[in-house]
């Protein structure tokens, strides 16, 4: 990705000498650096306050009883699971990323790999479980949207709201279709 970004750059950089706009692009740069700065913070803000409402999720107890309801649909997707650390670990991933708390998420989801391939004794092949754990984990998406929603609402969208309903209604379809091409799959090979 770096060098991506590198490329992108160092071309437009070429870009710009040849067609005589080098201080457009100096300009441009600029701009872009204190755009996204700007960007950043209004993200710092929301993700605090979403970060903060899991915490008291989680002090509350309601992550626990959300992990209780989501307890029997884990053991359904992991028949082969038996150690409650690790299912704890999995149910919390997925609470986490269904309340649209990323960055707890990350932690949890780390940890479950770390567990998982522990169980798989370090091999350098992912087990089924790892896999599916990886792909659902990934297709999860909060029910309310909430970084997306406050980059509608920055952009001076007239209703950012409108793509709560679409994206839940992808999410849950994205869900689906990875665990089925998952089990799909883990019958296969």
């Amino acid at each position: 990705m770096n060098y991506i970004w590198a490329g992108i750059i160092l071309v437009s950089f070429i870009y710009s000498c040849a067609a005589g706009r080098l201080d457009e692009f100096g300009q441009a740069m600029m701009n872009s650096s204190q755009d996204a700065v700007t960007f950043i913070l209004s993200l710092a803000g929301i993700m605090a306050m979403w970060s903060g409402l899991m915490e008291i999720a989680e002090k509350t107890g309601l992550i626990n009883k959300l992990s209780q309801v989501l307890l029997p649909v884990t053991k359904l997707l992991f028949p082969a699971q038996k150690d409650p650390e690790t299912l704890s670990c999995i149910i919390m991933s997925f609470t986490s990323n269904i309340f649209g708390a990323g960055n707890s998420s990350t932690v949890f989801a780390l940890r479950t790999m770390e567990r998982l391939d522990a169980q798989n004794h370090r091999s350098p092949v992912a087990s089924n479980d790892m896999c599916t754990f990886a792909v659902v984990n990934m297709a999860f998406a909060p029910i309310i949207p909430v970084v997306t929603v406050q980059l509608r609402q920055n952009l001076g969208s007239s209703d950012p709201y409108s793509v709560v309903l679409p994206a839940m209604i992808a999410s849950w379809i994205t869900v689906l279709v990875s665990i089925i091409a998952c089990k799909f799959l883990e019958r296969r090979f």
